[in-house]
Parts: structure tokens; C-alpha cells; sequence
């Protein structure tokens, strides 16, 4: 309480302060990494080139302390806060599916029943779901809808969150195009259909993913060929790793499958953003643009070999070229003087439970079959509330730490959705794995008094998620998986994640201030002054902000 009694005081005397701001700049730029831990800037800074991450570290502001504040830290949840400065309680993203009563099925976060696919056949998706503003919306009115807000990624969900509600357009790459949405957009313009029509995409098939240090540089890193990393679409366990999906002779939907999971998935976003930036003019047409950059490929490395592979510490390396090229792309457009750069992330990973045991025989440490959760939860209701009725279970759905269970059969026998909850809760407090569970009527109801409890208010919403949510002891793994990583808890190996700010008007420096990445999208607000995403949770960052 006290210290955001303290950061509120601070931010009213900055904004009272009567200094003027500086012009606003041409274009913004967000940059979300998938899976990137705040640790790898700090893990693998020997490995990095001058013009990428080292040149934001040393000429911008590096907030080190910057973690999530919700439980459930998968890619919905975080892009969602990333330029809403809210979490899920607010914005209704508590994680990238949820399960819907009304209709009794699962429901992914970005779909949407009304829209088609523009640049592609099928169905479309949209940011429907998310509820309130960001940044990128609250810019489009401020200027009349006459700045641009343009966000991309290899995810759906990564474009579509990070963009919001009001953007100019999101797109994503589905197999050998990038797609839109009729929620945006009936045509693809003319930039976006050269870029698919030019091959750039399938000029990758049967490429070589080989290292970009030399082999001396990994040996610090587990070893390249352990057993429990995940080594499908033909991808192998072991450098060099084939682009073809198995294939070699024709491509497949697998061969689109692997090119994401190599550093090449993130070559082409970059190639796309840059044809956006020109195709659309964005910086150049007098007003501030907003450029959204997803780079999705991170994550689905990082879940097939895990944070401590060969491969994490390449793609680490090659996105850090990457952001090198982009700024410097960058510079040469717009100039960097004119431009307002933030880089962050939506989530960390956690270790593989495999090489804790091959380092530390006695870790704490394994995974937890997914199905063995439900099988728990539906014997635990069989013993306490009987046989459910006829052609019915007493757990009708689990999905992202949610357990739903079914209310009407509940009711049918005379046992109220709440006492049934709470009799799940306390079973699953009693199990090895669990650190935490949590019934719906606790999170609506009970003021948080610890961390873990703050973070759980955060990712529960009332009307999405389940009548119990639990957590796993830290470094325990659910899933159905036997190799790779995850990510989903929510513990600081998840949470913290790398935020920099840099551009005209912020204060270099490395500031260990307790930070969010909900805190960025006030403070671009307040840099380009246009108004406050509606029901943000974040503050200013004004320790970083020069008086303009």
C-alpha cells in the first residue's frame, strides 16, 4: 500500500511539475519478444553485437525489475496487458482459452464467428474479446483516427492484442502468406500482397538452421543432443537442423510448422514489418504512428528445446541481429531521434524438469500429466458428491489452471457450485504438486494478502474463469508433453521479463524500481500525450522520463 501511495504521489508532482513536453515523436515502436526471461539479456550479453540489444541497454532506460503480476503467464494474458497497462480482471484475456458456459465450449481468445480471413480462406479473428482500450487505440482517437496503427507477428493472437480494438490493421503468418481479418479490413493492401506473392516465405524450404557462434561459445549450455528436448517437423535434436519438416522433397504443413520454430520465422516478420513501415508511410505523414512487431519464433523454440539448449542461446543471439537490423532499418527511414522504441516481453519459461534432474539428481521437480489433474478432481467428486446424472461429469471442463465444474448437474442433486468448489480446493491443497488453489467465491470475495494471491486476483474474471484455479509448486511442469518446456505459472522465471524504453525524452539508466510490463503503455501515453488505456492498473515510469 504504501509504495503505491508513494509511486501516485510521484506521479502527480512529475505531471504538476509544469515542464513542457518535447514534439511528439513520428512513429512508436513495440517490440514483444515471446519467451524471452529478463535473464538472457543478462545470460548471453557477451554474445551480443553492438546495434541491437547493447544499444538499447546502454543508451535507453532498462527496468530490471519488471515482472507480470497475474498467474497465468502464457501469450494472451501477456500481449493483452503489454499496451493495455491492465490485467485480465479488466480486460477479460485471462489466458489464450477459456471455457464458456453459455455455449459449453472452449473458446480462444482472439476468435470470432463473424469474421473471415482476408488474404486467405477461413475463419478470421479479432480482439471482440478483449474489453476496454490500449495505448494503440486511445493514440487512434486522440488524433482524429488519423494515426496508423499497424501491428504484426507470426500469432494471431500476438498482432491482434498487441494492436487493440481500434487499430488501422493486424496481421499474421498463416502457412506461405500473412493474413488480415474482415474485422480490419475486406482487402489486403497492396504492400502486404507483393510481400506474399514474392515468395519470400517458401524460399525457405529446405534451408539449414546451423549455429551462429562457434561450438565454443555452447559450452556452457546443456548439451546439444538431450533426450528431452522436443526434436519434431523433422527438426532433429541436434544442429544442424533441416527446414523442410520432414520432407526434403515437397512442402507440407510441417514444413510451415518448423520454419516458425527456427530463427527464420522471426527473418521474415522482420521483412513483413519493414514492407508495412514503407507501405503504409508510417512516421512519415505528420502524426505519430504506432508500429507493433510480435517476434513469435522465440517461443516455439524455446518450448521444443528449452532455456538452457543450444538452440535458446542461438536464437537468443540471431534476435538480437535482428532488433540491430530493425533499428538501424530504423534510423535510415525515420531517424531514431524521431522515433520512441519499447522492447519487453509476455512471459518467461521454466526450466525443463529433465535437465534440473541431470544437474541435481534430488531436485524438486517433474511433470504432471494433465489428464491425471481432471482424473483427480472427477474422484474426488465421486466420493464426496456420489454419481453425477445420467450422461453427465461433475468436472465439465479444465483449461489454463481453470476447473469448471458442471452447475447444473450440481444443482439437479441439491449441492451448491460454491461448496463443491470449495471441496476441490481443499483436496488439491493437499496434493504434493499443488503450491495453491483458489474457488471462485475466495478470488471474488477475498481482499489479496500475499503475492501469489495478488497475482491470482489478476488472471481471474467473473463471468470467464472457473469455479477453481490452482498453481503447481515451482518448477513442476503440466502438460501432456514428455520433452520440451512450458511456461504458465506464477513464479518469477514466467514473469520477469525485459522492459527498455528509448528514445527522445527518456533518461538512460538501469532502474530496479518494482515494474510491470502493464506499466508501458501509460507511460507512452503520457510520452506522446493522448489519454490513459481505459481501466489501466499500471503507472507512469517517470524515474526514466526527462523533463521536456
Amino acid at each position: 500500500m504504501f509504495r503505491r501511495m508513494a509511486v501516485a504521489l510521484c506521479t502527480i508532482l512529475s505531471l504538476t511539475a509544469g515542464t513542457a513536453r518535447g514534439a511528439d515523436p513520428r512513429l512508436v515502436v513495440v517490440i514483444s519478444i515471446d519467451q524471452f526471461p529478463y535473464n538472457y539479456l543478462e545470460r548471453f550479453r557477451m554474445h551480443f553485437g553492438k546495434d541491437g540489444f547493447r544499444r538499447l541497454l546502454d543508451s535507453g532506460a532498462t527496468f530490471t525489475a519488471a515482472s507480470y503480476e497475474h498467474a497465468l503467464t502464457v501469450t494472451a494474458a501477456g500481449h493483452a496487458v503489454i499496451l493495455s497497462g491492465a490485467y485480465g480482471d479488466q480486460q477479460g484475456i485471462i489466458g489464450n482459452e477459456w471455457y464458456d458456459r453459455t455455449r459449453r465450449r472452449e473458446v480462444y481468445c482472439v476468435s470470432d464467428d463473424t469474421a473471415q480471413l482476408v488474404g486467405a480462406i477461413g475463419a478470421g479473428s479479432s480482439p471482440r474479446h478483449f474489453i476496454g482500450s490500449t495505448f494503440g487505440d486511445e493514440l487512434r482517437i486522440a488524433t482524429g483516427f488519423q494515426s496508423k496503427v499497424i501491428s504484426v507477428s507470426l500469432k494471431d493472437r500476438s498482432a491482434i492484442l498487441l494492436g487493440g480494438k481500434l487499430a488501422t490493421a493486424a496481421y499474421w503468418m498463416r502457412d506461405s502468406a500473412f493474413v488480415s481479418s474482415t474485422y480490419y479490413l475486406r482487402t489486403l493492401p497492396d504492400w502486404a500482397r507483393d510481400f506474399n506473392t514474392s515468395g519470400t516465405i517458401n524460399a525457405n524450404f529446405g534451408r539449414t538452421w546451423t549455429r551462429a557462434l562457434p561450438d565454443s561459445a555452447y559450452a556452457f549450455m546443456d548439451r546439444d543432443d538431450a533426450p528431452y528436448e522436443d526434436g519434431g517437423r523433422g527438426l532433429g535434436i541436434t544442429f544442424p537442423h533441416p527446414i523442410h519438416g520432414g520432407n526434403p522433397g515437397r512442402i507440407t504443413q510441417e514444413f510451415f510448422n518448423a520454419l516458425i520454430r527456427s530463427p527464420f520465422g522471426n527473418d521474415i516478420l522482420l521483412n513483413f514489418a519493414k514492407q508495412a513501415l514503407v507501405g503504409e508511410k508510417l512516421g512519415g505523414r505528420g502524426v505519430t504512428d504506432l508500429l507493433c512487431i510480435g517476434f513469435s519464433a522465440n517461443d516455439y523454440v524455446g518450448h521444443a528445446y528449452g532455456p538452457h539448449s543450444h538452440e535458446v542461446l542461438d536464437m537468443t543471439v540471431r534476435i538480437d541481429r535482428v532488433i540491430g537490423d530493425l533499428l538501424s532499418f530504423l534510423d535510415r527511414e525515420i531517424g531514431l531521434p524521431n522515433c520512441i522504441i519499447a522492447l519487453t516481453s509476455d512471459h518467461g519459461v521454466a526450466p525443463i524438469p529433465e535437465y534440473l534432474h541431470s544437474r541435481f539428481p534430488s531436485a524438486d521437480t517433474r511433470r504432471v500429466p494433465h489428464d491425471s489433474f481432471r482424473a483427480f478432481c472427477d474422484s474426488v467428486a465421486g466420493k464426496n458428491f456420489g454419481s453425477p446424472p445420467r450422461g453427465n461429469r461433475w468436472i465439465e471442463a479444465m483449461v489454463g489452471r481453470n476447473i469448471y465444474l458442471n452447475h447444473n448437474a450440481l444443482r439437479t442433486v441439491g449441492i451448491a457450485p460454491d461448496a463443491a468448489a470449495q471441496v476441490i480446493v481443499d483436496a488439491l491443497r493437499r496434493r504434493d504438486e499443488v503450491a495453491a488453489a483458489y474457488s471462485h467465491r475466495e478470488l471474488e470475495l477475498l481482499p489479496p494478502s500475499s503475492p501469489l494471491q495478488r497475482r491470482f486476483k489478476h488472471s481471474f474474471h467473473p463471468i470467464r474463469s472457473g469455479d477453481v484455479a490452482y498453481a503447481l509448486k515451482p518448477y513442476f511442469s503440466e502438460g501432456d508433453n514428455s520433452t520440451g518446456a512450458t511456461h504458465g505459472d506464477p513464479y518469477e522465471y514466467a514473469a520477469h521479463v525485459p522492459l527498455i524504453l528509448f528514445g527522445d525524452g527518456i533518461q538512460r539508466g538501469r532502474y530496479a524500481l518494482a515494474s510491470s510490463p502493464a506499466d508501458l503503455a501509460p507511460t507512452l501515453s503520457a510520452l506522446c500525450g493522448v489519454g490513459f488505456p481505459a481501466g489501466r492498473d499500471g503507472r507512469v515510469l517517470v524515474e526514466a522520463l526527462k523533463n521536456r
